[in-house]
């Protein structure tokens, strides 16, 4: 493994995983088997691929703190664990209101809320080696997408500082918006299909054109994602101890029979 590529995944264990990831990207930017640089395009998953999404993502922390504004009940407040959910309820909250109102109060929250665990801004809860990774893409002249079922507006603020990713590049689901007296509003409708399942592909083909050449997710919606994908890498929660453990047994059932490669992060990062 050459010493650029070490200096790029410090924190990724000399592991299976490490090499067959590496051994990729060298195929897909050297020799016969180089892919043209725009044709390199590498699609992320957002919440459970690039941070913490336990208890609850983000967002949706971002929706319980408006509810408990508003005095909300407790058994209300757990309603909104539900990604699509939550997508809809923001709608509805927020329909009516100017982009910008919208943008400065979910700013406001992720400007003060912390992680009920790490005590942390949410934007703060990254995973060090997947933005490792997102660099070391880039070196290769990747271009990096980020595809979520999550408000696409709403991870604009926080992804070019928290992971290098520019805000056309987020491709996520969203409230439509409409432009009334020169004011862009949004609309309690929610855009369809959603940024999940299998409007991950089709929103990034129309974003761009074209397939990715590698993909990385870490649940059941991200699964057409990977499989549209030349080289795909599922991520494994089963660290209880630096983050949180959860399996889902038929994701990694079908990494093995797709041939998708699994990221144990356990295993395969030193630090999280």
């Amino acid at each position: 493994m050459s010493a650029s590529t070490g200096s790029y995944l410090a924190s990724w264990r000399d592991s299976p995983v490490r090499r067959a990831l590496v051994a990729f990207v060298e195929a897909a930017t050297q020799g016969s088997t180089a892919v043209p640089a725009s044709d390199r395009i590498a699609a992320f998953d957002n919440d459970g691929t690039l941070c913490c999404e336990k208890p609850s993502t983000s967002f949706a922390a971002f929706l319980a703190d408006r509810r408990r504004g508003r005095g909300a009940e407790p058994a209300l407040q757990e309603q909104v664990l539900d990604g699509h959910r939550v997508l809809a309820l923001v709608a509805e909250e927020f329909a009516g209101c100017s982009v910008a109102d919208y943008q400065a109060a979910y700013r406001a929250f992720l400007h003060t809320a912390r992680h009920p665990r790490y005590h942390a801004p949410y934007p703060a809860l990254r995973y060090q080696p997947m933005c490792e990774l997102l660099d070391y893409l880039r070196a290769a002249q990747f271009t990096v997408y980020l595809t979520s079922d999550g408000s696409r507006d709403f991870i604009r603020t926080f992804a070019e500082n928290s992971y290098g990713v520019e805000p056309h590049a987020i491709i996520g689901s969203e409230a439509r918006v409409e432009l009334r007296a020169a004011t862009l509003l949004r609309t309690a409708e929610v855009i369809q299909p959603l940024d999940d399942g299998p409007g991950k592909p089709v929103h990034l083909w129309e974003r761009t054109g074209k397939q990715p050449l590698l993909a990385v997710g870490n649940a059941a919606g991200d699964s057409e994602m990977l499989e549209s994908a030349q080289f795909s890498m599922l991520l494994h929660h089963d660290d209880s101890d630096r983050e949180y453990a959860y399996e889902d047994a038929h994701m990694l059932t079908r990494a093995v029979d797709r041939g998708w490669t699994v990221i144990s992060m356990r295993d395969d990062f030193t630090a999280l």
